[in-house]
C-alpha cells in the first residue's frame, strides 16, 4: 500500500543524519509529515484505512495546494509580486509527494473517457458540464489532473 511506503521514506527521512542533506530532509519530513496527518484524519473520520485510490486523491488535493501556493509565489495572482524562495520551497514539496500518485494518464486518454461520457450523458453542449463531470470524475480521481479534465470536457462540448 502507499500509506505503508510513505511511513517508511518518512522514518528514512527521520533516521538520514548527513548534514549534507539537512535541508532537503527536513522539507521531506514535514510533507511526509503533512500527508499522514490527512491519512490520520481520514481513518478518524470515516473509520477505516484509506484505499490506494482515496490516498491518490488526498495527494492530488496536496498537490494541487502546493501548486496554487506556487502560483502565488510566481506572481501569478493580483499582487504579481515574485517570490522565489517561496517558490522553490512548493515545487521541492510537489517532487516530494508526486512520487506516490498512480501513473497519470494521458490527454488522449482523458479525451477518450471525456467522448464516451458525453454519449453515456447525452449531452450537448456546455450546459450539461457537470453531468459529464460526474462520470468522468470517479475514473479520472487520483489518475488525471482535475483541471485538465474539467478544460477537455469544457472544449469537448464546445466544439460538439
Amino acid at each position: 500500500m502507499i500509506v505503508d511506503q510513505i511511513n517508511a521514506d518518512l522514518i528514512t527521512a527521520m533516521k538520514d543524519r548527513e548534514p549534507a542533506r539537512k535541508d532537503e530532509n527536513a522539507l521531506k519530513i514535514m510533507t511526509l509529515r503533512t500527508l499522514m496527518a490527512e491519512v490520520k484524519s481520514y481513518k478518524v473520520n470515516n473509520r477505516k484505512d484509506p484505499e490506494d485510490i482515496e490516498l491518490a486523491g488526498m495527494i492530488a488535493k496536496a498537490i494541487k495546494q502546493f501548486r496554487e501556493t506556487l502560483d502565488n509565489a510566481t506572481g501569478k495572482n493580483a499582487a504579481g509580486v515574485v517570490r522565489e524562495d517561496i517558490a522553490a520551497l512548493e515545487r521541492a514539496k510537489i517532487a516530494v509527494v508526486e512520487k506516490y500518485l498512480p501513473q497519470q494518464m494521458e490527454k488522449a486518454e482523458i479525451e477518450t473517457l471525456v467522448a464516451a461520457a458525453i454519449a453515456q450523458a447525452g449531452a450537448s453542449g456546455p450546459k450539461d458540464m457537470g453531468a459529464v463531470m460526474a462520470i468522468v470524475r470517479p475514473q479520472t480521481q487520483g489518475k488525471a489532473d482535475g483541471k485538465l479534465v474539467s478544460e477537455v470536457v469544457k472544449a469537448k462540448l464546445s466544439a460538439g
